[in-house]
């Protein structure tokens, strides 16, 4: 059964701060008699998204790599990425083009669904709030899991209920609009059973209080910030102002707030660490509860000596592209001082070297590890309120309310300590927002995608305009796919 697989993912090599569930597990098939079940199958889904995420490096080789700002030292296989060349024979090009991990999250969210129900007979200790709860993070989860295909496959197929015996059925790609179609669908559903947080005040969740789960679960605020994106990827602004919006005012519900640069990336208490600070959307990686990992997270890409015991980082950031994109001294982000010579950074380390290291994300062990300790913890943040900022910002430049998009945009840049954008004299809006998203997001796993949103709107890039003409933007699928699918076909530009 998928489940098992779940499982499985979630008690050895994807221990998540979520799988203080797991333990309950007990028995290796779960019957769906006990609140027991529900709770390890429903971390299990969070489990295998962390894996999908993670595996072969995805979020960041899907995000950061193509055309993107981190150039590979000396690896062919990244360098392939980097041009394009998705059907290059290495083996982590293979494997990143293969979408089965996705579908297990699918499967496994799908199955929760469906089976969830039947505890309430069962086990008195499970409340119609808790089923309200869960059904509505696994909808999200099997959502969120579509629209990230959808970005990388384009059409891919549809499966709205579960294979129990894990095989899939034969079934055609269906067109990525219809995808996301169902995908926002079940978000809407999903946000309106969605509590802003959970167990709030003296209430508790599955026996655990409020700081056991703060930035662990998906939301409301997740829902809603999803949909924004669903929508932008889609060039629907006005439906994503909407969306956006609605996180945006509602998102102090949910704890959520803008942080200063060294408070963000702070190793142990940030949002990136093994904290309680509440986020957007984020994967954790806990080292405590076992779910770090030596490969996986982009520490074990970016990171190299004096930081960690290796001479060189797999990937870096060419000192040119820096000095591009940080463009004023007082940036917390990074700066130099052009009198004095002095470099503020929180992004790079050892700046003067041959090779800057990327360092905005470190979280070695639980934080406070050291270079003899090459075990990273730090969690995949898919959006933080300075991302949906700008991304509203984004929005509203398109739909013409310049006002309200300068305002969004210069919360971040003050944020940031660099100099507001002012009409008429900062350049281009558009432009100034997708430059801000690079600074302020490097690293996160957005540089890709919000290239093809910016080549969609200016139509100024005649490369990437061709790709999303042609449908280069997607991946391929990958050849075992397609020999066990034979109603599948590849991606028209890879055939």
């Amino acid at each position: 059964m998928i489940l098992v697989i779940a499982m499985l993912c979630c008690t050895s090599s994807c221990n998540n701060k979520l799988d203080i569930v797991s333990s309950n597990a007990g028995a290796e098939q779960l019957q769906w008699q006990s609140i027991s079940d529900t709770r390890a199958a429903l971390m299990g889904v969070y489990g295998l998204l962390r894996a999908a995420m993670v595996d072969n490096y995805a979020h960041w080789v899907y995000g950061e790599m193509r055309f993107g700002d981190f150039v590979p030292y000396s690896r062919a296989d990244l360098g392939a990425v980097s041009k394009n060349t998705l059907n290059a024979s290495y083996p982590i090009v293979q494997e990143l083009s293969n979408w089965r991990r996705f579908y297990a999250v699918i499967n496994a969210a799908s199955l929760f669904i469906e089976r969830a129900p039947k505890v309430l007979d069962s086990d008195s200790r499970y409340t119609e709030r808790d089923l309200k709860y869960d059904v509505a993070q696994a909808r999200t989860l099997r959502a969120f899991a579509y629209f990230y295909m959808a970005r990388v496959w384009g059409d891919v197929p549809l499966l709205t209920r579960s294979y129990d015996d894990g095989l899939f059925a034969e079934v055609a790609r269906t067109p990525q609009n219809t995808v996301l179609a169902f995908a926002e669908q079940e978000l809407l559903a999903a946000a309106q059973d969605l509590p802003y947080v959970y167990a709030s005040g003296s209430q508790q969740y599955y026996g655990e209080g409020y700081s056991t789960w703060a930035g662990v679960l998906v939301n409301k605020i997740s829902a809603y910030a999803i949909l924004a994106h669903v929508a932008a990827w889609q060039g629907k602004y006005l439906n994503a102002e909407v969306y956006a919006r609605f996180a945006l005012e509602n998102a102090s519900s949910s704890a959520i707030v803008a942080y200063s640069v060294p408070n963000l990336l702070n190793s142990t208490t940030g949002l990136f660490a093994p904290s309680d600070k509440n986020q957007i959307l984020a994967l954790r990686s806990s080292y405590v509860l076992g779910e770090a990992a030596a490969t996986g997270h982009i520490e074990s890409l970016t990171l190299a000596y004096p930081l960690v015991t290796r001479a060189n980082p797999d990937i870096y950031v060419p000192k040119d592209t820096i000095n591009k994109i940080f463009l004023e001294s007082t940036d917390t982000r990074f700066g130099i001082d052009t009198v004095s010579g002095l470099i503020r950074t929180n992004y790079f380390t050892d700046f003067n070297g041959d090779i800057p290291i990327f360092s905005k994300i470190r979280v070695i062990r639980d934080g406070s590890g050291d270079a003899d300790f090459s075990i990273f913890g730090s969690n995949i943040v898919f959006s933080r309120l300075e991302e949906m900022q700008l991304l509203y910002a984004e929005i509203n430049a398109v739909l013409g309310n310049s006002d309200e998009a300068i305002k969004y945009l210069n919360y971040v840049k003050f944020n940031r300590g660099v100099s507001p954008f002012i009409a008429g004299f900062g350049g281009d809006l558009i432009d100034e927002i997708f430059l801000e998203r690079r600074r302020e997001l490097m690293g996160e796993g957005w540089r890709w995608y919000d290239q093809v949103r910016y080549a969609r709107i200016k139509k100024n890039n005649p490369t990437l305009n061709r790709l999303i003409e042609e449908e280069g933007i997607f991946w391929p699928i990958a050849a075992d796919v397609l020999k066990r699918n034979s109603k599948l076909t590849q991606n028209d530009y890879w055939r």
